[in-house]
């Protein structure tokens, strides 16, 4: 196998992809984050009431 080595313009388009995928994957996280803690309160909120009612 000869694979050429990539130039230096090549080493920094790779790098810029690199940074761009690194921050569209911090924000996806961030997202994941948020939904899962928002369907999180949702259920314990849920458990709560269905407590309640059990109680009553």
């Amino acid at each position: 196998m000869n694979q050429k080595e990539p130039n230096e313009k090549e080493l920094m388009e790779i790098l810029e992809l690199a940074k761009v995928g690194e921050q569209k994957l911090r924000e996806m996280s961030k997202f994941a984050t948020a939904m899962a803690e928002k369907w999180q309160r949702k259920a314990e909120a849920r458990r709560a009431m269905a407590a309640q009612k059990e109680e009553v």
